[in-house]
C-alpha cells in the first residue's frame, strides 16, 4: 500500500508549477488567437454566428463568446480570459478562479471548433482535471494568505492528473500501432516530408534518414512505455524519466506546427517532477533571490486569510465546532469523490476508446467523450495541401486574394508559409468538408469583401484552389501538385457586412 501511495503522491511545488504552466499556456493562446479575432469569431470575419448556429450544432447555446458577434465584445472576451489567467498564474482563489478560466475557454473553442486541434482539447481536458487538485496549496497568494502549506498531496485527484497523460501517451501508442509505419521506423520521416507541418528543425532532421529511424523509435517507445517510464519509479529516476519527456514534447515544438499540443503534453508530465528534483533546484537559486520572495508574514493587507478559514473560525468561535468540524469533513469528503469520479471518466472513456467498445448510452455524450488521442495515427499522411484564392476584379482583372499579385499555382518553396497559423490550415480543412455548407460559403462571403476593400475594386467572383502535393518522402517530388476546385462563387451574392 505505502508503494503505491508512493506513486501517486505529487509534490505541491509540482502542482504549483502546472499551474503556473497552464495559466502561461491560455494566456499564449490568447495572444495567437487575437491576431485572427475579427476572422474566426465576429460577424463580419469568415466564421459568423449564422455558420455557428448551422455548424457543430452539439455546441450551440454553450458559448459565451456567442453571445454577440461584434469586435468589441469578443475583445472584451479575450481581455477578461487574460485576467483571469494571469490570476491563476499568480494563485489568486485558485480553484474559482480556475473554473472560471475553463468555462471562458470552452466558450471560446465552441464559438469555432473549426479552428481547433487535439492540443486544444488536451488543454481543456487537463486544466478540468487539474482543478480536482490543490493547485494553489504553494507559490501562491492562496499560500501566503493561508500561511502555510503541505509539502506533498496524495488523493484520486492527484492520481487522475498522473493517469491523464499516461493514458493519452498509451491510447497514441495503441492507435499508431494499428497502422503500417511507426514500428517499422518510417512514421517520423513521412510526417517531416510533409511540409505544411513542418517548421524550423524539422526542415533541417528531414535531410537525415538516420536520425530520423533513431528518433522514430524513441519517439514510440516513450508513448508505448509511459507507465513504465513515468508512474513506476520514484525519485531521481522519476525526474529523470519527466525531464525526458518534457525535452522530447519541446522538441516537437521546434520541429513541427501543431499548435498548443507541446506545450500542453509538457505540462501534463510536470506533476511528475518529484520532490528531489525541487530541492536539487532550489540549491541553485542565489540566496538574495530568495530573501527577495514574499514572506507570509509581511504581506500586508494580503495576509488576511481565505473567506473560508474565517467563517469557520467563527462557527468555532460560536461554540460550534461539531459543524465546523462537519464542514471541513463534508468539503474534504466531496473533493475526494470529484477525484475518484474524474479518474473513473479518464479510465472509462480511454479503455473505450482504445478497445472499440462503446461506453453506455446513459453516460455517452460528446461533450464528455474526450480522450480520444489521435495524432499522427494510426500513419502520417503522405500528401499535403494549401490553398489559392483566386479572384476576379470588376476592372477585368484576376489576382491572388491573399497578396494581391499573381495567381501562382505552382508548388512553394515552403508550403508552411501559405498559412498565417495553425489554426487558418485547421480552418481551411473545415472549408474544404464543408463542401459548400455553410462554413465554405462564410468564407467565401468573407474573402469578397476583403477583396472589395483591400484592393478598392469590386470583386466579381471567388475561386479556391485546393492544390494537393505528394509528401517527397525519399527526398524528391515524384509528380506535380493536383488541383481541386474547392469553392466558386460569385461575390453579388456574398453575405453583406
Amino acid at each position: 500500500r505505502d508503494r503505491v501511495r508512493a506513486r501517486f503522491t505529487v509534490d505541491t511545488r509540482s502542482l504549483a508549477a502546472i499551474r503556473v504552466a497552464l495559466g502561461l499556456i491560455l494566456i499564449v493562446d490568447l495572444i495567437h488567437r487575437y491576431g485572427a479575432i475579427e476572422m474566426f469569431y465576429t460577424d463580419n470575419g469568415a466564421y459568423p454566428f449564422a455558420a455557428y448556429e448551422l455548424t457543430y450544432t452539439q455546441y450551440n447555446g454553450l458559448s459565451i463568446h456567442a453571445l454577440s458577434g461584434d469586435l468589441w465584445f469578443q475583445q472584451l472576451l479575450f481581455v477578461v480570459a487574460a485576467l483571469f489567467a494571469v490570476a491563476f498564474v499568480l494563485g489568486y482563489r485558485t480553484r474559482l478562479v480556475g473554473v472560471i478560466s475553463l468555462v471562458l475557454l470552452f466558450s471560446l473553442h465552441a464559438r469555432n471548433p473549426a479552428v481547433l486541434n487535439g492540443g486544444d482539447r488536451l488543454l481543456r481536458v487537463l486544466l478540468f482535471v487539474a482543478l480536482v487538485t490543490p493547485l494553489g496549496e504553494r507559490w501562491s497568494i492562496d499560500a501566503l494568505r493561508r500561511g502555510s502549506a503541505r509539502r506533498t498531496v496524495t488523493s484520486f485527484g492527484t492520481a487522475a492528473l498522473l493517469v491523464q497523460p499516461l493514458v493519452v501517451f498509451t491510447a497514441n501508442a495503441a492507435e499508431k500501432h494499428a497502422g503500417d509505419t511507426w514500428y517499422a521506423g518510417e512514421a517520423l520521416g513521412i510526417a517531416l516530408a510533409n511540409d505544411v507541418m513542418t517548421v524550423y528543425l524539422g526542415n533541417v532532421l528531414v535531410d537525415y534518414p538516420p536520425v530520423l529511424t533513431a528518433l522514430n523509435y524513441a519517439w514510440v517507445t516513450l508513448l508505448a512505455g509511459s507507465v513504465v517510464f513515468l508512474l513506476l519509479p520514484v525519485g531521481r529516476v522519476r525526474a529523470v524519466a519527466a525531464l525526458a519527456y518534457i525535452v522530447a514534447f519541446l522538441g516537437m515544438l521546434t520541429a513541427m506546427a501543431v499548435g498548443m499540443f507541446p506545450l500542453a503534453l509538457a505540462a501534463s508530465v510536470l506533476p511528475f517532477l518529484p520532490a528531489v528534483f525541487w530541492d536539487t533546484l532550489a540549491r541553485y537559486v542565489p540566496d538574495h533571490w530568495v530573501a527577495r520572495f514574499p514572506d507570509a508574514a509581511a504581506l500586508g493587507p494580503l495576509r488576511k486569510r481565505p473567506v473560508e478559514q474565517r467563517l469557520l473560525e467563527r462557527l468555532r468561535n460560536a461554540g460550534y465546532e461539531a459543524a465546523s468540524s462537519y464542514a471541513v469533513a463534508y468539503g474534504r469528503s466531496l473533493v475526494t469523490v470529484v477525484g475518484f469520479l474524474v479518474l473513473v471518466w479518464i479510465l472509462v472513456f480511454a479503455g473505450s476508446n482504445v478497445s472499440g467498445y462503446d461506453v453506455p448510452d446513459e453516460i455517452d455524450h460528446s461533450h464528455v467523450d474526450q480522450q480520444s488521442w489521435g495524432l499522427y495515427a494510426p500513419d502520417p499522411s503522405t500528401t499535403y495541401s494549401w490553398y489559392v484564392p483566386r479572384v476576379d476584379l470588376a476592372n477585368g482583372s484576376s489576382i491572388d486574394a491573399r497578396t494581391g499579385g499573381e495567381v501562382d499555382l505552382d508548388r512553394p518553396p515552403d508550403a508552411s508559409a501559405e498559412y498565417d497559423t495553425f489554426r487558418h490550415r485547421k480552418f481551411m480543412q473545415a472549408v474544404r468538408d464543408s463542401d459548400g455548407g455553410s462554413i465554405s460559403q462564410g468564407y467565401a462571403d468573407w474573402m469578397c469583401r476583403q477583396a472589395s476593400q483591400n484592393y478598392d475594386v469590386d470583386a466579381e467572383h471567388i475561386r479556391v484552389y485546393r492544390m494537393i502535393q505528394s509528401s517527397p518522402v525519399d527526398g524528391e517530388f515524384e509528380d506535380e501538385p493536383r488541383r481541386q476546385m474547392a469553392i466558386r462563387t460569385d461575390c453579388a451574392d456574398a453575405a453583406p457586412e
